[in-house]
């Protein structure tokens, strides 16, 4: 059955895009508090939050469970539910579930340099922008447009795993693909299916959650992208989890676009944590 276009503020939801957002609730979760330290305070302050967005959703709670587990519980049961559901609790739920979510990266304690503090992680520059009709490797082109969607012009050969509003662009360190090359692998920027590679910035300090600026564009990290095997050509041995956060500080990460604007190769990009 087709699923109706949703359309939450600035953000498009088309066919499966809700659907899947639902059922990755979890996986969010797991991507904002990924080698985070936070108190459980803050956990259960999250997941509360999710859950008064989410229950309504899915017709039932959780509370007995651990925060992580309540949560994927919530989309599981919200995503089977979706079709039975008020648009306008799935909208909002759609538009607000960001909040708590970063709310883990902002109480980060082990590196967070009092409560509420904004500390500027650093800065780097566009080294590369790319896209393509569908597919990989991408493009290279000099500058791009941005709007909500992305990169306009660029396009997902498949929408199953990809495309959501919260995955409208995808970041990548040209650090990390030079160092994949001089081990010896045939990666280049580019090959993985990243929009926007850059170079000097401390890849580790990218984290769901963090907030960035480039050029005129201004976007949020929303979660690591998850390695496929459609990008095993790009590792001498195949190995393509090599790019997954679980293996180290190598993985690509996917954006929301908060404002749109335009991006130039060679750029500054300013990076926020909290």
């Amino acid at each position: 059955m087709a699923r109706a276009t949703l359309v939450v503020d600035n953000y498009t939801y088309e066919g499966t895009d809700a659907h899947r957002t639902l059922h990755n609730l979890g996986e969010l979760w797991a991507h904002h508090v990924h080698e985070r330290t936070v108190s459980a305070e803050t956990v259960q302050r999250s997941a509360e939050a999710l859950a008064g967005l989410f229950a309504p959703i899915a017709g039932s709670d959780y509370p007995a469970l651990s925060p992580a587990e309540r949560v994927t519980k919530l989309g599981e049961a919200a995503a089977a539910r979706i079709d039975e559901v008020d648009p306008q609790h799935l909208e909002r739920a759609l538009r607000d579930m960001w909040v708590p979510l970063a709310e883990l990266g902002a109480h980060d304690v082990a590196r967070a340099s009092g409560e509420g503090a904004v500390a500027t992680a650093g800065q780097g520059v566009i080294a590369g922008l790319f896209l393509s009709d569908g597919g990989v490797p991408k493009t290279a082109v000099d500058s791009v447009e941005i709007g909500y969607r992305g990169v306009v012009g660029d396009r997902q050969a498949t929408r199953q795993h990809h495309g959501r509003p919260w995955q409208a662009l995808c970041l990548w360190s040209a650090d990390v693909v030079s160092s994949l090359a001089a081990a010896g692998h045939p990666v280049l920027p580019g090959s993985a299916g990243e929009n926007v590679s850059i170079r000097g910035v401390e890849w580790s300090t990218m984290r769901p959650g963090a907030r960035l600026s480039m050029g005129t564009v201004r976007a949020t990290l929303t979660a690591y992208a998850i390695p496929c095997h459609k990008n095993a050509r790009w590792f001498s041995d195949g190995d393509y989890d090599r790019m997954s956060h679980e293996r180290g500080d190598g993985s690509r990460l996917y954006a929301r676009v908060d404002q749109p604007g335009n991006v130039s190769v060679g750029d500054r990009l300013h990076l926020i944590t909290q």
